[in-house]
């Protein structure tokens, strides 16, 4: 009869036994998948905060002289880790077919004028980013949103204005552009300011701009301030020394990442939690399997040395033992998938409940299934080879006579 035959024969014969290991491999094969499903979603998460939290460096020149070039920008993007560069400068205008709001009585230039803010993202970096302004109507300007002027909405009552509508802005050098409204926002804070504060510095007549809506204003000398974005978070000192470089000493850098190293906190304590918990399963798995299949080849001692006796070679002998683990541990492996799938919910509210500021999500994968089966698969290998070491170096002829004895 071949190994394979004898084997099934004997989990058939031996169900009590064949349940008792199907349930311990379960149960280590079970810890098992849910460590690595815990771990891959703390290491899912990870990646995606480090792709969307927003980590930055941001440079602002130290004179006016000393603006950062479009030439210098390119360079930055194009350094390892940079996903994004938010591009922000500044400059007061003269409106040219509107008036700006004031309370003030000043003939000052300064009443005269508006404060233009240029950015490429007004969803970053901004005073919309923070929610000290709200978007009111219409839509901020984003990398890929139309380009246009996003105004106060007194500004707009003031002037009789609506989205759609163009307005007119001029320097002191005669240049004029017109911009398109997109959209209107309130700071709420409006009616809070001073009456001697000039039209300038007044939240009213403060007018967000695309950069290259500027750009044709200005005389596109820079931009005092940008603001780096990087994909790597835990690297965000090695970007800082290397923007330092190659700006030199004409810029401030400062690191936005608290609140990654917030939430990655929590999350590296799971990491070492589960890491702890994964080599203890594994250990406790090694040992509890090998001690147990150690007891039941005690009992087949003198079947294992009628077949030595009878010719049968031991790798024959070793493919049977081994087959009946395996077949146990596939049934095991079957099941866990099963409970993995039920447990991917229930794991995922026990740790959202310790820490509601990380998003985890837990779910069975392919690639928890794969690392199941290669680490019970060394467990059930180690612990067959463990059981069935003594008995196959031992002489069949002792094992019969103690057994007779």
């Amino acid at each position: 009869m071949r190994f394979y035959q004898l084997a099934f024969r004997y989990l058939y014969r031996k169900k009590s036994k064949a349940l008792i290991l199907l349930m311990v491999l379960l149960f280590i094969n079970s810890m098992i998948l849910g460590s690595y499903m815990i771990l891959r979603a703390t290491e899912d998460s990870r990646s995606t905060m480090q792709e969307k939290m927003g980590t930055k460096v941001v440079l602002e020149v130290k004179g006016d002289n000393q603006m950062i070039t479009e030439d210098e920008v390119k360079a930055i993007r194009e350094m390892e880790g940079v996903i994004y560069v938010n591009r922000l400068t500044s400059g007061a205008a003269y409106p040219v077919d509107f008036n700006p709001v004031t309370s003030s009585d000043s003939e000052e230039e300064n009443n005269w004028k508006v404060t233009l803010l240029s950015y490429d993202d007004l969803e970053r970096d901004s005073a919309f980013s923070d929610l000290r302004y709200r978007l009111m109507k219409g839509n901020l300007i984003t990398e890929g949103s139309e380009k246009g002027a996003v105004v106060n909405f007194r500004l707009v009552e003031a002037n009789g204005l609506e989205i759609g509508d163009e307005i007119k802005v001029g320097t002191e050098s005669g240049r004029v552009t017109g911009v398109k409204i997109i959209g209107v926002f309130v700071a709420g804070s409006e009616r809070k300011q001073m009456d001697t504060l000039p039209a300038v510095n007044r939240i009213e007549n403060q007018i967000f701009l695309d950069n290259e809506s500027y750009a044709a204003l200005s005389n596109h000398e820079g931009y005092r301030k940008i603001a780096v974005y990087t994909r790597q978070p835990d690297q965000v000192d090695a970007l800082v020394q290397e923007l330092q470089d190659f700006l030199g000493n004409r810029t401030e850098s400062t690191t936005a990442d608290v609140l990654y190293r917030q939430l990655e906190a929590p999350l590296n304590r799971i990491v070492r939690v589960m890491r702890l918990m994964l080599i203890f399963t594994l250990t406790a798995g090694a040992t509890v399997t090998s001690l147990l299949l150690c007891m039941w080849m005690r009992s087949r001692k003198r079947e294992i040395a009628v077949f030595i006796s009878m010719g049968k070679q031991k790798a024959d002998i070793f493919m049977q033992l081994f087959l009946e683990t395996a077949a146990v541990f596939c049934l095991s492996v079957f099941g866990a998938c099963v409970l993995g799938s039920g447990m991917a919910g229930i794991l995922e509210k026990l740790l959202m409940e310790e820490n509601t500021a990380v998003l985890l999500s837990v779910s069975l994968q392919a690639g928890d299934m794969a690392a199941m089966v290669c680490a019970g698969g060394c467990i059930a290998v180690i612990a067959v080879c463990i059981s069935l070491l003594p008995i196959l170096r031992a002489n069949p002829k002792d094992i019969l006579s103690k057994m007779e004895g």
